[in-house]
């Protein structure tokens, strides 16, 4: 399937404070490229400071590259402004960690999800009350409340107000950065089911931003590992999660938590005998006869 976003050696750098009258900078994501398929979920996970956000954010316009290309369908998006790049932005929308912080606190839920048709100059073909009715219901809340504030809602519910906010435009692709990190367990799942149904019936894109590889290993196609601004592994999540590469990649892996690992221990070694014998030779008999 053809790549709808496409991202290809990007680099960027952060002036920081050097000793007297010498400037220096951090190369904060250092020659990184990946693309997202549509109904295609790239999960890029790292630490705190790999990168991973800072990523996202350059593959959404957010930031702009020191160097590097970002493609939409086939268009470098990279130099656009004005009313080219609003028309990039209806087709990529973004959900952030902290929906409390992301959702303007003295505007209604009506006023919050019609932000982006607003901003991009496009009124709804029905009235923007039935569409938010709409996409509030579609999101697991009750259409009644989009008279109500942000504060009046759990975090679970305000993360779904964010979610309609993103659908508003009918983008293409979803970039979740960090976006049910701050959530519990319980309702992680609930907004995990929500982004899945979303993505079969609209066959979105996600480009899904965290450190958690618990939520990863449910939801991911394609993973992307990251150290110190740079890829350091790339696979699929079976190749990732069960036959990891690089010494990081392992790290990351035994640092997460596990009810039994005895059972973990088997699992994996059952996978590999299975691998094993689909990787030997076709016809037995060719070894005996030598």
């Amino acid at each position: 399937m053809n790549a709808l976003l496409q991202v290809e050696h990007l680099v960027k750098e952060f002036a920081v404070s050097g000793q007297g009258l010498r400037r220096q900078t951090l190369r904060a994501v250092d020659d990184v490229s990946f693309s997202v398929s549509p109904g295609e979920t790239v999960a890029v996970v790292g630490e705190s400071g790999s990168g991973k956000s800072t990523s996202a954010r350059l593959a959404v316009r957010l930031l702009d590259a020191t160097s590097g290309t970002v493609s939409f369908a086939g268009e470098d998006i990279t130099g656009l402004s004005g009313r080219r790049l609003n028309r990039f932005r209806g087709g990529v929308q973004v959900v952030f960690q902290d929906p409390f912080s992301s959702l303007n606190p003295k505007h209604t839920v009506h006023d919050i999800v019609t932000a982006p048709l607003r901003y991009q100059g496009r009124a709804p073909r029905r009235g923007s009350r039935s569409l938010v009715g709409d996409l509030l219901e579609r999101v697991g809340l009750d259409p009644a409340a989009m008279d109500r504030y942000p504060s009046q809602f759990s975090g679970g519910q305000a993360q779904r107000i964010g979610i309609a906010r993103a659908l508003a435009v009918d983008p293409q692709i979803l970039v979740c950065d960090e976006a049910v990190s701050a959530l519990d367990v319980s309702v992680q799942a609930q907004v995990l089911k929500l982004l899945a149904d979303l993505q079969l019936e609209r066959g979105l894109g996600f480009l899904f931003i965290a450190h958690d590889l618990a939520v990863v290993r449910q939801i991911a196609d394609t993973v992307l590992v990251m150290q110190q601004g740079r890829v350091v592994e790339r696979g699929t999540r079976d190749e990732v999660f069960d036959r990891p590469r690089h010494d990081y990649t392992k790290t990351l892996l035994d640092a997460v938590p596990r009810i039994n690992p005895e059972w973990e221990a088997r699992r994996r070694a059952g996978r590999s005998a299975s691998a094993a014998r689909q990787d030997g030779p076709a016809h037995p008999t060719e070894r005996t006869s030598r």
